[in-house]
């Protein structure tokens, strides 16, 4: 049952002091982007021949591999340096399963994040989930087409909500409708997690455009969900694959991706130690409730809030996470004092009615973009999103957007 107006307020606020803490000072931030490796690191080559460093940075540059068109080419990238602080390690391939990466910049991006970790002798050795697919069979989701403005409706365009589906018919679907699956592309999954006390279908404006884009996302009607919910929506989608139904055969079931707001953004991140998620957002998200899992978490992380958040704030919340991530993170700040925490949901649900406490809900309308291309970019390869999120020039880098800060960064 939907909660309202002051309802609401009591909700949210009596679960976050119930869970959760504010365990974070924020970090200094800068006009510019800042890259938070903590350690000058030279980036060891893609390739197998990557030297081990001894100490505290990254060690010698590793061989460059072969073109990752051999399946043996690009299994990992230079090993980074042992030691207490070990570095990022060089740019990676992909695993020989798929043929091989390319092993150029382009082709495979940040090597994993494990260089961020003490007990990692051998740190970050290519990870699937930070390394940008390359163009690839007519199929897979490397083959999405082209769009020049990810705030727009993609080439999906007839995207819509479907209710009552799933596990226990406990999901909303967000899907292409007579487009599934058209000219034999095959869509990527996605899962999603609400704010507490609200339903997926108080976030149509966000994940009808994020399906537009060739995404098939499953949102939990949990008005306070978890990995599990969100996991087990997963599942499901991967089971319809090889069954008989409208979505068999047309998914992408190895390219997931978790997306989730408020306290549905820390499920997301919870949610993100799945072998095939490739990348995560969360829009002005709690911190997750896993004791591990930000180590567990493999997934090139997108963190959003606003200055105009006084709920769940940047200092109490989102920083700590940006802080805690292990993996390559963007965490992009919108540069709007009236943009609150309500931001995210739709402008007309039912959830609005708390806007005097909670800010207005105006349907992610800065954010949306952003989201749709990091998820293109890293889940597909869609080299026309890297604007939004490299470069001293970016799109996050500059109005609207303030203070961008990125961690292990390549």
């Amino acid at each position: 049952m939907r909660l309202r107006g002051n309802a609401v307020v009591f909700a949210w606020s009596a679960v976050w002091l119930s869970h959760c803490s504010s365990d974070g000072a924020a970090t200094a931030v800068l006009p510019k982007p800042i890259v938070a490796n903590g350690h000058s690191a030279a980036a060891g080559g893609a390739g197998l021949a990557g030297s081990v460093g001894t100490g505290s940075a990254v060690g010698d540059r590793g061989a460059v591999g072969m073109a990752g068109t051999v399946s043996t080419a690009g299994k990992q990238g230079g090993l980074a340096g042992a030691g207490p602080s070990a570095g990022v390690a060089g740019l990676g391939g992909g695993p020989a399963a798929d043929g091989g990466r390319r092993a150029d910049a382009a082709g495979a991006r940040a090597a994993g994040a494990g260089g961020a970790h003490s007990d990692m002798s051998q740190a970050g050795a290519a990870q699937a989930g930070a390394t940008a697919p390359t163009a690839g069979a007519a199929d897979s989701c490397a083959s999405l087409p082209a769009v020049t403005d990810y705030a727009q409706p993609g080439p999906f365009a007839d995207a819509k909500m479907f209710s009552g589906v799933g596990p226990s018919n406990n999901y909303h679907l967000y899907r292409p409708a007579a487009s599934l699956g058209k000219d034999g592309f095959k869509h990527p999954i996605a899962t999603w997690g609400n704010g507490i006390a609200t339903t997926p279908d108080q976030y149509q404006q966000t994940l009808t455009l994020v399906a537009s884009h060739g995404f098939v996302v499953i949102a939990c009607n949990d008005t306070q969900a978890e990995r599990a919910c969100l996991s087990a929506g997963l599942d499901w989608l991967v089971e319809q694959n090889s069954a008989q139904g409208d979505l068999a055969g047309k998914l992408d079931i190895q390219r997931e991706v978790a997306i989730g707001y408020s306290w549905g953004g820390g499920a997301a991140i919870d949610t993100s130690d799945r072998p095939n998620i490739k990348a995560t957002v969360s829009l002005h998200g709690m911190p997750p409730r896993g004791s591990n899992a930000f180590e567990a978490m493999h997934s090139p992380l997108l963190l959003f809030t606003s200055t105009g958040d006084s709920f769940v704030t940047a200092s109490g919340y989102v920083t700590p996470n940006y802080q805690k991530s292990a993996v390559q993170t963007f965490y992009a700040t919108l540069d709007d004092g009236t943009a609150g925490h309500l931001y995210v949901v739709d402008t007309d649900a039912v959830s609005c009615a708390v806007s005097a406490a909670l800010g207005d809900c105006r349907g992610a309308q800065a954010e949306r973009a952003p989201v749709v291309a990091w998820l293109r970019y890293w889940a597909c390869g869609d080299e026309a999103a890297k604007p939004f999120f490299f470069g001293d020039d970016c799109t996050l880098c500059k109005n609207p957007w303030t203070m961008p800060q990125r961690k292990l960064w390549p």
